[in-house]
């Protein structure tokens, strides 16, 4: 493995902006001194600079260009197709990663970068009837609940789905498991999906989905992990380790 990608919340750290899990910095530094470490999360209700500050404080991170979110794929893959304007689906805290996004309530793309705990439908309106009308549809991810605090809660994945249930339009995801990502990190890193690995407590968007890519994919029993959760994703991971504090063993046995 020449590329190690690691998930964070529930594999690195106890929930968005928590404190890392034990085993896990010892891990991350082991990984750095022979290794490039990337992380790559889904997380949307941070922006990447506050999320990438917290990591850094932890030893978790080494520099804020080590960190991939769906955000950064946006930024870089919307502009490119013409579709930097639209309806912008965002809570206040994080707007300050889409100043690259017009809100334009006729542009031709529809944008939802939130879980929308503190929305109604009625605010989900405009980008219903912009869907209906041919807009594209991106969403940062497809997930569907993450762990915050001591419970899960439901992510983005299920705002997506009403909005394509409601119009018929299906949403491109951005962040994991998008191959839009994955590749933009072989670039980076002058490898090839074959030569990376992903790391998650999530079997199905983490684990399964990297696999698929022709990555392999290890998952962690931490986290959102429930038990039996290895045996009901297709295909299976390539390991199940009882947490990240294994995985440089694991990688390397002696």
């Amino acid at each position: 493995m020449r590329v190690v990608c690691l998930d964070v919340d529930g594999t690195l750290t106890d929930g968005v902006g928590g404190a890392a899990l034990p085993g896990a910095v010892e891990a991350v530094r082991r990984l750095r001194r022979t290794t490039p470490v990337r992380l790559v999360t889904n997380t949307t209700s941070v922006p990447h600079r506050a999320l990438a500050e917290a990591l850094m404080r932890q030893d978790l991170l080494d520099s804020p260009d080590s960190l991939w979110t769906p955000v950064l794929v946006a930024r870089k893959e919307l502009p490119a197709r013409g579709h930097d304007s639209g309806v912008l689906i965002a809570d206040a805290g994080q707007r300050e990663d889409y100043a690259w996004f017009r809100e334009d309530p006729a542009g031709p793309a529809v944008l939802l970068a939130t879980e929308a705990h503190e929305w109604r439908i009625a605010d989900l309106q405009a980008a219903f009837r912009r869907l209906l009308d041919g807009a594209a549809f991106y969403a940062l991810t497809q997930n569907r609940y993450f762990r915050k605090e001591a419970a899960l809660v439901t992510d983005v994945g299920g705002v997506a789905a009403l909005l394509t249930y409601t119009s018929g339009a299906l949403a491109e995801t951005l962040g994991k498991p998008s191959r839009l990502l994955f590749e933009a990190i072989a670039r980076e890193t002058e490898s090839s999906l074959g030569e990376m690995i992903l790391v998650g407590d999530d079997a199905e968007f983490d684990v399964a989905a990297a696999v698929a890519l022709g990555m392999r994919g290890v998952l962690v029993r931490t986290g959102k992990y429930r038990p039996g959760d290895e045996a009901r994703v297709k295909p299976a991971p390539t390991a199940v380790l009882d947490s990240i504090g294994e995985l440089p063993a694991w990688l390397s046995p002696a």
